[in-house]
């Protein structure tokens, strides 16, 4: 996938969750959104699968996870329209397992 596809398919996505206004969330500063190396190296295949983790300060509500998954799903899909996409939004359990360095002391 070309660099400019690539910075294509991440504004797309920035603005699909910058319009979910129940996050809070301003812009792309707000997230971090990661793509697997091989997919910059040989493109997308027929399969694309979108997962959301760490809502640590937002803690949507099922419905607005829904609403989440959904818009993702249809925003990959308009620029992959032959691919099969799944959108996962998994809630942040911190019984889980978590840590971070805001949590030093």
């Amino acid at each position: 996938m070309k660099e400019k596809q690539l910075n294509e398919l991440h504004e797309h996505i920035v603005a699909a969750v910058v319009g979910i206004k129940e996050l809070d969330l301003r812009d792309g500063g707000d997230m971090v959104c990661l793509f697997p190396s091989d997919m910059m190296l040989y493109g997308l295949g027929d399969e694309i699968i979108v997962e959301v983790t760490g809502l640590f300060n937002k803690q949507p509500t099922e419905v607005i996870q829904a609403k989440l998954a959904k818009t993702l799903g249809k925003t990959v899909q308009k620029m992959f329209p032959q691919a099969r996409v799944d959108c996962f939004v998994y809630p942040f359990d911190p019984k889980q397992g978590w840590w971070s360095t805001s949590l030093v002391v």
